[in-house]
């Protein structure tokens, strides 16, 4: 997993060599995954929509052999090798997208953190001044990309941030020594005074009388929480596109736990990217929007080319 993440930050960093723009490099990476990705997408559509077809028969044997599950799962083999189909195929997919999205979170992390060591390393030498966008890698309405798109979030990490949840990595600028010096600084007068520039050692707070706490708002944020509103919609969108449009073969707990995992992975979206760097959160909703687009136009092109040659066909019998 190591070495797919590395590979990944490198492709990224080749990437942001050609845009200077990591917001578009991170936007073209996404797209990169997704065309590499599609021939899986189409074989697992098709899969889908051959399950579709026979559920007919499916239902058939359930209530038939409701009583004996042995006989029911030997009908049911018989069904899918007679009619060429794989119901595990359509998990294929999304057991080598999730590796990818773990690997590329940790890739997205060791780049965040190596830009915010080098930000802080230019203010250290008195260079971040003259060439803050360069560091701070401004995206649209986002101020800085290595920090989370949201209003309760610094532009800059905010001072007294020891920055404690990074850790050395091998091969990069993130070593021990690195860390201690960066970490040390972030203690000092002299940040404390630029942190100051950026709101981050300023901060408006909003008292909550039905909470048990307040809520500190940077008089400078970095976003206005739209990607990971964005992230959470578009996932639901994505969810409801791949999941089957016939599930009336399900038992009520499968259904209800399908009900459920339609709306946990929104939330769950809308968690981590409102948690992590804006950088993550674009990478999460272009994902999203292009498996969005490109479920769209496979239902498109096989719902054109498909057939039914035996429309009369009677169900299998067992």
């Amino acid at each position: 997993m190591n070495f797919i993440s590395a590979f990944l930050k490198d492709v990224l960093d080749l990437i942001n060599g050609f845009v200077s723009s990591y917001g578009w490099s991170v936007i073209l990476f996404t797209l990169l995954i997704r065309l590499v990705l599609m021939p899986l997408d189409v074989k697992s559509r098709r899969s889908m929509m051959r399950m579709n077809q026979v559920q007919p028969q499916m239902a058939a044997l359930q209530k038939k052999y409701a009583n004996d599950k042995e006989k029911l799962n030997q009908k049911m083999n018989e069904l899918y090798k007679k009619e060429g189909v794989n119901p595990l195929s359509g998990c294929l997919p999304m057991l080598i997208q999730l590796p990818i999205l773990f690997c590329m979170f940790t890739a997205m992390r060791v780049v965040a953190n190596e830009h915010i060591v080098q930000m802080i390393q230019a203010m250290m030498n008195g260079s971040f001044a003259a060439n803050s966008a360069h560091y701070l890698q401004p995206f649209l309405w986002i101020k800085s990309i290595y920090q989370p798109d949201s209003f309760m979030s610094t532009v800059i990490p905010a001072f007294g941030d020891k920055l404690q949840a990074i850790q050395p990595v091998a091969g990069t600028i993130l070593t021990q020594d690195t860390l201690n010096t960066v970490r040390n600084f972030l203690s000092s007068d002299t940040y404390k005074t630029i942190a100051a520039q950026f709101g981050a050692a300023n901060t408006y707070v909003l008292q909550t009388k039905m909470l048990f706490w307040d809520f500190n708002i940077p008089t400078q944020f970095n976003g206005w929480f739209v990607l990971p509103l964005l992230a959470g919609v578009t996932q639901l969108i994505s969810s409801k596109l791949l999941t089957p449009t016939n599930t009336a073969t399900g038992t009520d707990a499968q259904q209800q736990t399908n009900k459920m995992m339609q709306w946990f992975f929104p939330l769950f979206s809308i968690w981590i990217c409102a948690s992590y760097t804006a950088a993550f959160a674009l990478y999460w909703v272009f994902i999203n929007l292009f498996q969005i687009l490109q479920q769209l136009f496979i239902n498109w092109y096989f719902d054109r080319k498909k057939t039914n040659p035996n429309p009369e066909e009677e169900v299998i019998k067992p």
